[in-house]
């Protein structure tokens, strides 16, 4: 399956879709998810690979039921004092 990954500049957000398919036609995703979302990174899911962390056969299950696969990263840093 070959596969379009867009991502936003801080790498917070990332959206996963078949090749050629229009992200603003998506059911289920906020339009403010979209907002930022960068040209897609084209990757074949036999060959290439997909960013890492991320279980190949979820993300396949997803994009065929739901037609995408979303994530959210949210990184938080804690100071701890010695």
């Amino acid at each position: 399956m070959q596969f379009d990954i867009y991502r936003d500049q801080a790498l917070e957000r990332l959206l996963i879709v078949k090749r050629g398919t229009s992200i603003n036609q998506l059911e289920g995703l906020q339009p403010s998810f979209l907002n930022g979302l960068e040209r897609p990174n084209q990757v074949d899911s036999e060959v290439g690979s997909l960013p890492l962390g991320l279980n190949r056969k979820e993300v396949i299950e997803a994009v065929e039921h739901r037609g995408y696969f979303a994530r959210t990263l949210k990184v938080s840093i804690n100071e701890v004092d010695d």
